[in-house]
């Protein structure tokens, strides 16, 4: 197989990690489940047997055409050639389940982009390690920082177990681990205050050496710290995912 480093390929090879991979995802009869970058289909392979649909989104057209190949026995597979970032979710009317082992190029944007996914029941990614242990911190950690915030606002976290970067092929510089997301419901009051919230976040954390009373000085004064009940001279990695919640409500 001839790997692309521009598309941060690495496949997994343990037959053991994989199985593994799949029983903690429990794939059953009723699911929809979406797979981003499923590669060679290690881990497809496994989950199609047991589920009603299943969609494959790769970017990769050589392995596209392997794909076709491994799974052309089964009639409830759609296998889409497109890139993840371009991908349009909205086309989905019944919830879904999405997993993958995310190219680790990108996988920060995918997490963005998935924030904002309706319908979606569970997601489970394997990730660089780095990142799953920044999406579950917590405050006052040198790594709490705005994927922390925006992906625990959205999403119930929970680190799964790492896998060592020797059950890839080719072996990656970095260790993995795979992560659990649960969407959480009803967060936002409407539109407005989802977006007031992700800019608001964005701004605390491009500034996070700065005492939030300086990085967010565009969306509240001194007298608004009084209402809201907020330390204006607390840095953006203080605040917790409520505090955020908070103050993007207050602001709207």
């Amino acid at each position: 197989m001839h790997l692309k480093k521009k598309l941060g390929q690495h496949f997994l090879v343990d037959q053991n990690i994989i199985n593994k991979l799949v029983r903690n995802i429990s794939p059953n009869s009723k699911d929809i489940i979406v797979e981003i970058g499923p590669g060679d289909g290690a881990m497809t392979k496994l989950i199609i047997p047991f589920v009603k649909k299943m969609y494959l989104i790769e970017k990769d057209i050589d392995l596209i055409n392997e794909l076709v190949f491994i799974l052309e026995k089964y009639k409830n597979s759609n296998i889409i050639n497109q890139d993840i970032l371009k991908y349009d979710f909205s086309i989905f009317d019944d919830p879904f389940r999405v997993v993958g082992n995310l190219p680790y190029n990108i996988s920060t944007e995918i997490i963005f982009k998935m924030c904002k996914v309706n319908n979606i029941l569970d997601m489970h990614f394997m990730l660089q390690k780095e990142v799953v242990d920044r999406m579950v911190s917590i405050p006052n950690s040198k790594i709490y920082g705005r994927l922390s915030v925006m992906t625990q606002a959205y999403f119930i976290t929970e680190k799964l177990f790492d896998i060592s970067e020797n059950v890839f092929i080719p072996k990656p510089k970095v260790k993995s681990s795979f992560i659990r997301l649960l969407p959480r419901r009803s967060v936002f009051n409407n539109h407005m205050h989802e977006e007031v919230f992700s800019k608001i976040v964005k701004s605390a954390f491009e500034g996070r050496r700065k005492m939030i009373r300086k990085s967010l000085n565009n969306y509240l004064s001194d007298y608004d710290y009084d209402n809201i009940k907020v330390n204006p001279k607390l840095r953006a990695e203080n605040l917790t995912v409520d505090d955020y919640l908070l103050i993007s409500n207050y602001v709207c």
